[in-house]
């Protein structure tokens, strides 16, 4: 569910400098408290439940802030107004579920730190202060005031990001991280591709007929009987390949079975019997059986995917045992 863990504490002290621009925020210097639409149920400062966990408007506006920051610094202010999905969705709204979604993350995790034991450290709590005073000094003593930013909003929200990814960091220490290493073996290929396609007179992608085939294959022969005699077969695989690139550096489950199967039974240094797969012919080359930093990344890629299964497993019954609550008049506003 959750790719990358909510890392918030850079991004939302940029984030201060959008105030100004931010929609729905103590327009005209009123009390963000006062004149704010509510639903029944809340008080009009409270923007959401989560449980028995109350969010401000406040504190929403914030990690709105950050957000929106993030994605103008990508994609520029029309984004918002743009349509992303086929019910006519603008971006605005999903840039708002999103938003949903992080605050229930950062307090549902945090919710768990008696369960688990974690307290934030001394150091910890000195890098939260100065964090703190960092995005204060930041803005006018008008600015905070006007958006109902306090120095106790700003290090609770500091707190809480840097507790969630503590309490994650505890769970995932306790996750099966074991796997094979054919898993995460990667190896680097050159390699000739020859299509069995062609373009017609119309532009069309059309298939070789079977003589076209058995022509193909006479020739990926005698290609790959020059290939054996090469001094460099990356060299002459440019000279003869139809594909954009004569390299890759792949594991197992990136190639079809066929080729999966020929290219990983080769040692450095070796070439591949000629390999047919739906598209055309393939003849590969190993430059290496094992990319040592490919290897390493993926292996590490692979431990950080299963610690994120292992919490995303736990994580999705915090969600699914409790009652979220919006305060649907507020949250329209912002």
């Amino acid at each position: 569910m959750f790719g990358k863990r909510y890392r918030f504490l850079a991004a939302v002290l940029a984030a201060v400098l959008f105030t100004a621009v931010l929609s729905g925020c103590g327009k005209n210097g009123k009390d963000p408290k006062k004149d704010l639409p509510s639903s029944e149920g809340f008080t009009n400062d409270v923007c959401m439940r989560i449980g028995d966990i109350e969010v401000s408007y406040a504190e929403a506006n914030v990690y709105l802030m950050s957000m929106r920051e993030e994605v103008e610094a990508l994609y520029g202010p029309e984004i918002w107004d743009l349509k992303f999905t086929s019910d006519g969705k603008a971006y605005s709204e999903l840039m708002k579920e999103r938003l949903l979604e992080k605050i229930t993350y950062i307090k549902l995790v945090c919710a768990m730190a008696d369960e688990y034991d974690v307290r934030l450290g001394n150091d910890e709590i000195l890098n939260i202060t100065d964090y703190t005073q960092q995005y204060l000094s930041n803005i006018t003593e008008e600015t905070a005031k006007k958006y109902g930013i306090t120095e106790e909003l700003v290090r609770s929200i500091y707190s809480d990001n840097v507790l969630a990814e503590k309490i994650y960091q505890t769970i995932t220490l306790n996750a099966d991280t074991s796997y094979s290493e054919a898993e995460v073996l990667r190896a680097k290929f050159d390699f000739i591709f020859l299509s069995r396609f062609y373009e017609d007179s119309e532009g069309n992608k059309t298939p070789f007929t079977s003589d076209d085939m058995r022509t193909l294959w006479t020739k990926a022969q005698s290609i790959r009987a020059e290939a054996r005699a090469a001094k460099d077969f990356a060299s002459y695989a440019k000279s003869v390949t139809e594909a954009s690139s004569v390299e890759m550096t792949v594991g197992r489950a990136d190639l079809p079975s066929k080729s999966r199967a020929a290219a990983f039974a080769l040692k450095s240094g070796e070439i591949s019997e000629i390999v047919e797969e739906e598209d055309g012919l393939y003849i590969f080359f190993c430059v290496s059986d094992k990319d040592e930093a490919a290897t390493q990344a993926a292996t590490e890629a692979k431990i950080e995917e299963l610690a994120r299964e292992y919490f995303n497993s736990k994580y999705e019954k915090w969600v699914n045992s409790v009652k979220i609550e919006i305060n649907q008049a507020l949250w329209d506003a912002m």
